[in-house]
């Protein structure tokens, strides 16, 4: 295997006495499709917080591209290139569409607080430049009619792909998603599975994937982590993981025999 962009070696969270996840690796390759399933508390939001600074894991080390990011704030992190949506939609709701996505890439102007406050050639410039570039998105996940809307009052679905749409505006190599498809209906479901594949191939970037809707799961994912009670129990590629007896025993909660 070539270097993976993204890997854990043996991280672990513990809260007091508790140990939300214990002793977790994985490894991504640059257009990889993963996902991290197991049930309810398993310990899935908890391995995304590590990765992205939210926690700092009590244990082991996060590698982006070979580089330790542990310790680092959210926003550094996010710089180094991996960004994230959340189970519950987190938009700037009462901004317009085309602003959410605008500030996702606002840390990579190229100018300064005298060039804001005096609205200079160059601040002209590199705001016409975010622009253009918030419009490309729209465009391709086919929200540029409704880029003067407010986010609040896009319906469910659209807020789900303008999310991830403000994701790739910073430009990242990796992608994590948390739960995409919960509150969906099956038809917004099935359109988001060709989505999470198509971002995954146009933008040649690896995707980290948590859900619960094992359909998508197995259609989407080359390979499968399964985690209970923060524990890893299995991995492996998706017709391994539905035929692995732990992982039966692990939702089922009955022995797989």
């Amino acid at each position: 295997m070539s270097t993976p962009i993204l890997e854990t070696k043996a991280i672990t969270m513990r809260f007091g006495g508790l140990t939300a996840v214990d002793n977790f690796s994985l490894k991504i390759g640059k257009t990889d499709l993963i996902g991290v399933i197991g049930p309810n508390g398993a310990g899935k939001t908890t391995i995304f917080n590590m990765i992205t600074g939210i926690y700092e894991p009590t244990e082991g080390i996060v590698e982006l591209n070979g580089e330790n990011i542990v310790g680092n704030r959210p926003a550094f992190i996010t710089q180094k290139g991996i960004a994230r949506t959340f189970q519950n939609i987190r938009l700037f709701k009462d901004l317009s569409v085309i602003d959410n996505i605008r500030l996702a890439g606002h840390f990579r102007v190229d100018y300064g607080l005298v060039a804001s406050i005096f609205r200079t050639k160059k601040f002209h410039a590199e705001e016409k430049r975010l622009e253009d570039e918030a419009m490309e998105l729209l465009k391709i996940f086919g929200l540029e009619k409704k880029k003067d809307h407010l986010a609040k009052n896009l319906p469910y679905g659209e807020q789900r792909r303008l999310e991830i749409a403000r994701a790739l505006g910073t430009k990242p190599s990796v992608l994590l998603l948390d739960e995409p498809a919960a509150g969906m209906n099956p038809n917004e479901t099935k359109e988001l599975t060709k989505l999470i594949r198509w971002v995954r191939d146009k933008f040649q970037i690896a995707i980290l994937l948590i859900e619960h809707d094992m359909k998508l799961v197995m259609e989407v994912c080359e390979t499968i982590y399964v985690v209970d009670h923060g524990v890893q129990i299995a991995h492996g590629v998706p017709s391994e993981i539905q035929n692995n007896p732990k992982v039966i025993e692990a939702y089922l909660g009955t022995d797989a025999e």
